[in-house]
This record gives structure tokens, sequence and C-alpha cells, in this order.
């Protein structure tokens, strides 16, 4: 007997990324713990230092080339030269403050270009508020 998936069509989630609506259509989010041991007189291990590293968000997508197309690049080169944090939110979370790592913009011609973006953040994850 054979069963059948059903499988829904996903569509891509608009983001904004300073001032640039992005249309997500990947999205990788990793965050890792640094611990620290040491060993003992006797052998053993303890821990001596512990403590959370920022988080590495990478959205792929497209954004549209119809219009000033050389806006995305402007303001994602702008991003990746400035220090100043900004937030994003996806999914329904907050990733506040966050300052960009990387991008690429790969415009073939079509109405839309191949967009990926790196993100970085040191805050925790929020959700964002019901209104």
């Amino acid at each position: 007997m054979s069963t059948v998936t059903a499988i829904n069509e996903r569509k891509p989630a608009a983001v904004v990324i300073g001032g640039v609506t992005f249309f997500c259509e990947s999205f990788k989010a990793s965050a890792v713990r640094s611990i620290t041991e040491e060993s003992t007189t006797d052998g053993g291990t303890v821990v001596t230092n512990n403590a959370s590293r920022s988080t590495r968000l990478t959205f792929s997508g497209r954004v549209s080339t119809e219009g000033a197309s050389e806006d995305a690049v402007y303001s994602f080169n702008g991003l990746v030269n400035s220090s100043a944090p900004f937030n994003v939110e996806h999914m329904g979370l907050v990733f506040a403050d966050c300052r960009m790592l990387s991008y690429t913009f790969d415009d073939k011609g079509d109405d839309w270009a191949d967009a990926t973006v790196v993100l970085m953040t040191a805050e925790p994850v929020t959700r964002r508020s019901a209104v």
C-alpha cells in the first residue's frame, strides 16, 4: 500500500532589511555556546568559562529589480560598512541590534535578483508582541 504526502506550496516571506524588501525563500539561524574546560589535579574537569556567542542569520531569496535595482546594493553596502545596529523581523520573531556581515546580489537581467544576506546579533531572539 502506498501513501501520498501532501506538499504545500510555500510563498516567500517579505523581510525588510535596511529598507529593502527582501523575499526570503530560505532562512537559517545558528548560535553556539562557548565553554572552556580545565583539567583538575585529580584528573577531573571543571568549567572555567561559559558564554553564549552571537546568533548568525542567513537569508536567501530575491529582491525586485523593477524601478531602481541599484537601491538594494546601495542599502546593503551601506549596512555592511556601518556599525549601526538595526532590527529585523521574520516568522514572528524579532532579531534586535543586527549587523550585516555580508551580502551577495546577483542580477541576471530578470525582474528579480538573487540575493543572500548574512546578519549577526548578540541579542536574544524575542517574539513580536501581539497588537
